[in-house]
């Protein structure tokens, strides 16, 4: 009986190892579910990432391919990020394009005359030698003929002013463009119009002066040099007064309001379309412009109403202006209304914006450093007639002037890069042994930012020394192609002797009747929203009035 109990447990015993050994391999359930479920999930995991693999692996190859571009062709390539290029900023906005191209610039300086580089994904070739930089903008301009900007306009169609402006032009449409706006502003032109200039800038003293009594001396300058560009350019290019200097209780003034609203568009959407040249379809699908609708109308409605004025004034109307130019286009060659308006807009990119923050750079400049201040009033003093007015001739040969002038712009490099277009298939000579074929439709890249702040061309770079330009060297510099502020060869700035007598001129009468003081707070250059490097925010200095 025993032994059969005992053998009936052994039975049990081994069924019941027999039934463990299989619930070893068989699924768990209930509590133990969650193993089962959780391998499923690195499965389903597992074969998910493998799919974005397979679905990312073309977008990668198709983002990266080009970039052995510049190697199949010799040129060393400053290596590029996947998506975003060489300049990440462009699409980043977190960093400006001059600090992105330093890198660059720093690391293969003086090693290489150009290096391979990428907007987005679009190859480009970035110059480090002067001398090839003159090459491309005077001697061998005939490759070059058009600017990254001229390339940009097919794609803003909607733009009718800007597609009559020879800053966008190209081709053949460029060169008959600038010969119709830049007649209005020739030397000759400007030195029968001088009298704008002279009158605008005792304008500006007595402005000045009643704001430096309500102030306490301390003058918002950037304001006031915006003042000062908008009234002169308002007079010149429409005969009128905008009102800036002798309404200041206009806010806002509407001519300066919309200058600035134009100008300020128009350099934002520079960098827009340099960042979208990997998709330019998107420019249309977006209908991108440079100019936006509003000043637009404001601006057509303006020239036609100066016309207008001009013409029923008759002969009493008759001023050398540069209303007069538009006029006597109109007549000689039947332009339309449209296409004087876009001349008219052509000067004011020139004589507005950019030299009024150029203005507001000398004077910051001059007043950090008060020696050099002080010896460009000597000089000026020296020169001025019993009425304190100085006439065109001597305003254009006052050599500490020009040097200051030049200084401040070698500082400030308002367009930081210039960037032409390969018109014509042409080759580059890197080396003794290697040359570079750069195919029609290349971008050129020419950092004058970089050559202006580089200590092998100027020494301590960073100090404001207007005696590095003393005898005229801004012209062996410039034909070095070190110096380039307004560019050169034949598409060199068309605003170039607009711009220096604008600068010139208010220097003069500022500093003959004021002392101009820095604040209490230093200020830096930094990345604007474009691609320069410049005063941001509000300037206060303080304007100490001389007694006579």
């Amino acid at each position: 009986m025993e032994r059969s109990k005992d053998s009936l447990n052994g039975r049990r015993s081994m069924q019941s190892e027999r039934q463990h050994r299989v619930n070893q391999y068989q699924p768990r359930v209930r509590g133990d579910c969650k193993y089962t479920d959780r391998g499923n999930m690195y499965i389903i995991v597992t074969l998910g990432l493998i799919v974005v693999h397979l679905l990312l692996l073309p977008i990668y190859v198709y983002l990266t391919w080009h970039h052995k571009y510049w190697r199949k062709r010799g040129l060393v390539t400053a290596r590029p990020l996947t998506l975003l290029g060489t300049y990440p900023g462009l699409l980043t906005r977190q960093r400006n394009l001059v600090e992105d191209l330093q890198k660059v610039y720093d690391k293969y300086k003086g090693k290489h005359r150009a290096v391979g580089v990428f907007v987005t994904r679009q190859p480009q070739i970035l110059v480090l030698d002067p001398a090839l930089a003159h090459e491309i903008l005077v001697t061998n301009f005939r490759c070059y003929k058009d600017s990254l900007t001229s390339s940009y306009i097919r794609h803003a169609k909607w733009d009718k002013y800007a597609r009559r402006n020879p800053f966008w032009a190209s081709g053949k449409t460029w060169r008959s463009l600038r010969t119709d706006a830049q007649a209005g502003i020739s030397s000759h032109r400007l030195k029968q119009a001088y009298a704008i200039w002279e009158e605008g800038g005792k304008m500006l003293t007595n402005y000045m002066e009643a704001q430096v009594t309500e102030h306490k001396n301390v003058l918002e300058t950037r304001d006031l040099c915006f003042r000062y560009t908008a009234h002169v350019m308002a007079d010149f290019i429409w005969g009128i007064d905008a009102g800036t200097l002798t309404r200041p209780e206009e806010h806002p003034n509407k001519v300066q309001q919309m200058a600035s609203k134009w100008t300020s568009y128009a350099f934002y959407m520079i960098s827009v379309f340099m960042a979208t040249i990997a998709a330019p379809f998107s420019r249309l699908l977006l209908r991108l412009r440079f100019y936006p609708k509003e000043t637009d109308e404001f601006f057509s409605k303006l020239t036609e109403e100066s016309i207008a004025m001009r013409l029923s004034a008759g002969s009493a109307g008759s001023r050398t202006d540069y209303l007069s130019h538009l006029l006597q286009l109109r007549e000689q060659k039947q332009a339309t209304h449209d296409d004087l308006v876009g001349h008219a807009l052509t000067v004011m990119l020139d004589g507005y914006d950019t030299t009024g923050t150029a203005l507001l750079h000398a004077l910051y400049y001059l007043a950090e450093n008060p020696a050099s201040q002080q010896q460009l009033r000597t000089e000026i003093l020296r020169n001025l007639n019993t009425d304190r007015s100085l006439s065109f001739e001597h305003l254009c040969g006052l050599p500490y002037l020009e040097q200051v002038v030049y200084e401040s712009l070698r500082l400030s490099s308002l367009i930081p890069q210039y960037t032409k277009v390969c018109t014509n298939a042409t080759n580059i000579q890197l080396n003794e042994s290697k040359t570079l074929e750069v195919e029609a439709g290349m971008t050129i890249m020419i950092p004058n930012y970089q050559f202006h702040h580089d200590k092998r061309y100027f020494p301590d770079p960073e100090m404001f020394k207007p005696e590095r330009f003393d005898a005229a060297a801004h012209l062996e510099l410039m034909r070095k192609g070190i110096f380039v502020p307004f560019s050169d060869g034949p598409r060199i700035c068309m605003g170039l002797r607009l711009a220096l007598l604008t600068l010139k001129s208010a220097l003069i009468h500022v500093l003959s009747e004021f002392q101009v003081v820095r604040g209490r707070e230093k200020l830096r250059p930094s990345g604007d929203a474009g691609f320069g490097m410049v005063l941001q925010g509000n300037v206060h200095l303080e304007y100490r009035r001389f007694s006579r």
